[in-house]
């Protein structure tokens, strides 16, 4: 057991030594979640088993065959193994004994084949191919909605990590203005308020810093089980955030809809819809082929004075189903409610399309939003960034207090994390489109 738990305890660190201190671009955090993701695993799997499926459908024209081995006997249970009666003999009664069988066994072989044929085995193998397809693109669904996690998940670690940089920068900026202040209080040059205001400002920085730095953390664990990286490894991310979109010119739009991952699974489900209702139909209403035989051996028998004989016995028959053609009937009914089923889903894929298309428009509407947001903000951060710039200089010739410059460092700060939020909202518009329309966020450059 002790050697057991240090091989494992040797696995892990190995692990972690291998993934020490590793940089992880965009390209590679989506090829490691590709290869690691539990989920995905498990729905490779499904798509591996209607590959199974179909490509074993051949099975479908194979007889039933069973092979039987029995024995069988009588003993019996009441009566002697021999018993005596009396016969005349003409002149008088003579006792006679007759013996009865204590058993009578036998042992017997069979091997019997049976086969059915009927025109919905065609609609059969359609039907294995149909699930395949869905499958595959729930799969590549699935693929895409990791995709978009991790790229989400990846741009937002990028920018918090820039979250702490400004405020660590500001943090600094701030202590350094408590050690000016100190400095000039022991000269006689500031008052006591002042420095305990600039002490007071650093202090009141530390807090939010702080928990930017725990939140980094936090989502950069949900990353790692995202893409399937130990926990305990160090890992960095190098990227940029990507830069704004003038205008998002996609063309014809209609077409994109209809290849999304969505409406491709109505249309797949509707074609399956279709292809059961054929089967259904064909299995309700078209006669059936059956054909059987049974070959029987029999080794022994102390019933009989052989002790080897055989037999064959075969049937052919047609038979023809007639109670689906009576209206109303159970095999009637289920077939309009197929066809019901078949209506509403075809309404329910317009619909999607539809509201899809509202989808897209709204995105558009979000992203042009926020690209008008961010233009204003960067013209705030430019006037706030000149106006510290001026109190900071009317600051060290005396003219403004060490609170009205700590104020306005304070605005500058939040001009810089505005900046950063927006983008990040920006990108995850960009993102959510890409996601929209089944493409690489890189078409939308």
């Amino acid at each position: 057991m002790l050697k057991k738990l240090s091989t494992i305890a040797l696995l892990v660190l190995l692990s972690v030594f291998l993934w020490a201190g590793e940089t992880l671009t965009l390209e590679q955090a989506l090829q490691k979640a590709d290869e690691n993701n539990l989920s995905l695993a498990s729905a490779s799997i499904d798509v591996a088993g209607a590959e199974r499926d179909m490509d074993t459908a051949w099975n479908l024209f194979l007889p039933s065959l069973n092979l039987s081995i029995s024995t069988s006997g009588m003993t019996p249970v009441f009566q002697a193994p021999e018993t005596t009666t009396m016969s005349w003999n003409g002149t008088t009664f003579v006792p006679a004994t007759v013996e009865i069988p204590a058993s009578n066994q036998g042992l017997s072989l069979g091997l019997s084949a049976s086969f059915q044929l009927n025109p919905a085995v065609k609609d059969q193998l359609e039907a294995y191919a149909v699930a395949y397809q869905i499958e595959r693109v729930t799969y590549q669904q699935a693929k895409a909605e990791i995709d978009k996690s991790v790229t989400q998940l990846f741009y937002y670690l990028l920018m918090q990590k820039e979250n702490i940089a400004v405020q660590e920068r500001n943090l600094d900026l701030a202590q350094q203005r408590y050690d000016e202040t100190l400095k000039k209080f022991e000269s006689g040059f500031a008052s006591e308020t002042e420095v305990l205001s600039s002490q007071l400002a650093a202090q009141q920085l530390k807090p939010a810093l702080q928990q930017a730095k725990n939140e980094y953390q936090s989502n950069l664990l949900s990353f790692k089980a995202l893409i399937g990286v130990p926990v305990e490894a160090e890992l960095s991310l190098q990227g940029e955030i990507p830069a704004l979109i003038g205008e998002v010119d996609l063309g014809e739009i209609d077409s994109l809809v209809q290849s999304t991952y969505t409406v491709q699974l109505l249309g797949m489900n509707l074609k399956q819809l279709q292809v059961n209702r054929e089967l259904s139909r064909k299995q309700a209403f078209y006669p059936t082929l059956s054909v059987s035989g049974n070959y029987g051996l029999s080794l022994w028998s102390e019933q009989y004075s052989n002790t080897f004989s055989d037999s064959l016995t075969y049937q052919v028959a047609l038979s023809i189903p007639l109670d689906g053609h009576i209206p109303d009937s159970r095999g009637d009914v289920g077939m309009q409610k197929i066809d019901e089923s078949i209506r509403k889903l075809a309404l329910q894929r317009e619909l999607t399309i539809e509201q899809m298309g509202v989808q897209f428009a709204t995105q558009l509407q979000a992203i042009q939003m926020f690209t008008l947001q961010l233009d204003l903000a960067r013209q705030s951060l430019a006037l706030t960034q000149q106006l510290y710039d001026m109190q900071l200089t009317q600051y060290e010739t005396g003219y403004i207090s060490v609170i009205d410059l700590e104020e306005a460092q304070n605005n500058l700060l939040s001009a810089q994390v505005n900046i950063l939020s927006l983008q990040y909202q920006y990108i995850n518009a960009l993102i959510e489109l890409a996601s929209i329309l089944n493409i690489d966020m890189k078409e939308l450059y």
